[in-house]
Formats: C-alpha cells, sequence, structure tokens
C-alpha cells in the first residue's frame, strides 16, 4: 500500500507523524495499534492508520482472520469483522524493518494471546453445559447438537473490558455464543428445562467477578435450522453464517454433519462465500479511498465511516 498517492495536502503532517511513530517503535519495539494510539492520543486512530500503512519506513504483521458479518446501517448489510480500525489497533503489530526477528516472535505471541482467551471462553461454554443436571446433559447428547460461533470459533475472543448494557456489570470482552439444534424426538420439557438452566448460569456467570463472561445462547429444531439455509432475509443470513462458522462443542455429531451437508447442497455455503469476497473488495476499495483523499475528506465519505469504524449495530441471532 506504500505505493499509493498520498494526498499533497497531507505530506508533510504525514511525515512528521511517521518520525514519531518510528521514534516510539525504535524505543519500545514492535508495538499493536492500540499501543500507539495509548502514546500519541493528540492524533485521531484514522491518521494514524494511514501514517502506518502508507509509509515505506514502516511495517505491519497482522494475526487476524477476516470473516463475514451482517450490518443492518450498510445498503447491503455486507462488512468484514474485525472493521479496519479494530484490526489495527487489536491484531496488527506495527515495526521498523531491523525488528523484523522481534515482530515475528512479537506477532506469534499476539496470535497465542487470542487463541488462548478464546480457549478460555471455549472452557466456560463447557462449563455451562455440565452445570446443567445429568439428565438434561443426557438431552442433549441424545437429540442435540451443540455449537459455538463468533469469534471464538476462529480464536479472535478478546478480553477488552466493557459495560452490560441491562446489568451494568463489567463483562470480559466476546461474548460465548451457543446454538442448540434439537431433533424431532427432543422432550420439550426438558428443551425448556435446559433453556431455564442456561438462564440462569447466565446471570451468574454475568454476577461472579471471577466470571464476567456474557453467555448468549438460542435453542431452535432442526427444521427451522433447515428452513433458515434459504439465507433469504437477515434473519436467515445471521442463522446460515453462524452454522457455517461453527465449532462443534456437543451431542449428535450425525445431526451436525446432517446440517452441514445441507449447507453445501443448497448451495448456502457457496452464497456465503461470495458474499464474503464482495465484503472483501468493499474493504479494499475503502482502504483505497482512506490513502487518497485527505483526512478530513475521507471522514466525509460514508464507506469510509461505515467501514473503518466498527458497527454498533447488533442484530440477535435466531
Amino acid at each position: 500500500m506504500s505505493d499509493i498517492e498520498i494526498h499533497p495536502d497531507y505530506t508533510d503532517r504525514h511525515e512528521a507523524l511517521v518520525e514519531r511513530i518510528t521514534i516510539l517503535i525504535r524505543d519500545n519495539g514492535p508495538s499493536s495499534g492500540l499501543q500507539l494510539s495509548e502514546w500519541l492520543t493528540d492524533i485521531p486512530p484514522i491518521n494514524l492508520w494511514r501514517a502506518c500503512y502508507s509509509s515505506r519506513r514502516i511495517r505491519i504483521r497482522n494475526c487476524a482472520r477476516y470473516y463475514l458479518r451482517y450490518d443492518v446501517t450498510r445498503e447491503n448489510v455486507l462488512r468484514l469483522s474485525p472493521s479496519i480500525l479494530r484490526d489495527f489497533l487489536t491484531f496488527s503489530l506495527i515495526y521498523i524493518p531491523e525488528q523484523a526477528v522481534a515482530a515475528v516472535e512479537g506477532g506469534t505471541l499476539l496470535a497465542n494471546k487470542f487463541r488462548s482467551i478464546s480457549l478460555r471462553k471455549l472452557s466456560r461454554a463447557r462449563q455451562a453445559l455440565l452445570e446443567l443436571d445429568a439428565d438434561l446433559q443426557r438431552e442433549l447428547n441424545d437429540h442435540c447438537v451443540v455449537f459455538l460461533s463468533g469469534d471464538i470459533a476462529y480464536f479472535l475472543a478478546h478480553d477488552t473490558r466493557r459495560r452490560h448494557a441491562t446489568l451494568d456489570v463489567p463483562v470480559n470482552g466476546s461474548d460465548i455464543d451457543i446454538v442448540i439444534v434439537t431433533n424431532n424426538q427432543a422432550d420439550p420439557a426438558k428443551i425448556k428445562a435446559i433453556e431455564n438452566g442456561l438462564l440462569k448460569i447466565k446471570r451468574l456467570f454475568l454476577m461472579m467477578p471471577s466470571v464476567r463472561e456474557e453467555l448468549d445462547f438460542i435453542v431452535k429444531p432442526v427444521d427451522k435450522m433447515l428452513d433458515q439455509l434459504a439465507y433469504g432475509d437477515i434473519h436467515q443470513k445471521i442463522a446460515s453464517k453462524i452454522l457455517y462458522e461453527s465449532y462443534f462443542l456437543m451431542g449428535r455429531v450425525d445431526i451436525y454433519e446432517s446440517l452441514m451437508r445441507n449447507l453445501e447442497i443448497r448451495g448456502t455455503r457457496a452464497k456465503i462465500e461470495a458474499d464474503f469476497e464482495t465484503a472483501l473488495t468493499q474493504r479494499k476499495n475503502t482502504i483505497s479511498t482512506i490513502l487518497s483523499l485527505s483526512p478530513e475528506e475521507s471522514l466525509k465519505d460514508s464507506e469510509v465511516a461505515s467501514l473503518f469504524f466498527a458497527s454498533q449495530e447488533r442484530l440477535e441471532f435466531q
């Protein structure tokens, strides 16, 4: 990206900022985008990102995986996660050429950090299910499949503290999203008891200072899950994508394999992957726009505003 021409009005300020960043990195070693933003509090994030990505003097090592996300604030509802800014702040290591070896080591440690967080949250998900009564666990194993989705499935879970919107308690980063799909032989009374049990565990996880995790879950019959593979409205798209990216947790492997076969046979997998390519193209075009416009102009661009920053919109999965 260093070959893209920088807006001429920005050149002097750009070079001065690159010099500040270079000095910080030389003194402190390879650093995350978040560390740079904390040191350079007078610099808007988009300017910091631009300086790092457009300079020949700076290198960036990235440990993120990108996945499709649906954003109701966008006309075609498509975007990639993490956002351009989140990718820079959280999943990137900025360094100078002579620090290449240290950057490889630091990048590995950074990737392992998110893998460790993801495994810890995966363990919490298993713990939640094992807290259920033995007969309810048997029901899950005999008539259900349980899988995870979201950040954890990609081993990108983070533990950045945030406040729970309703209870106003601190929460450790990424949600733990659990999906339970039941077959037609499942006992409705036991399925209801599983839901009630998980609701209690959800509150317990939020309120316990030693846990502070947000557990989200949904229980649905297999016929509904199959209908959602039509990939029509946004709720069907979200449900299909969750299955596409899922991580098997427990229960009936045959139900899970059947769902994954249907994802393929019905063409849903191909549609998801086509939408990913569309979102990837949008992202590349937005990056080019940021680098070609002045800072003031780029912030007025609707695509930049939409794709650079993280969306605050959230739809409950169904």
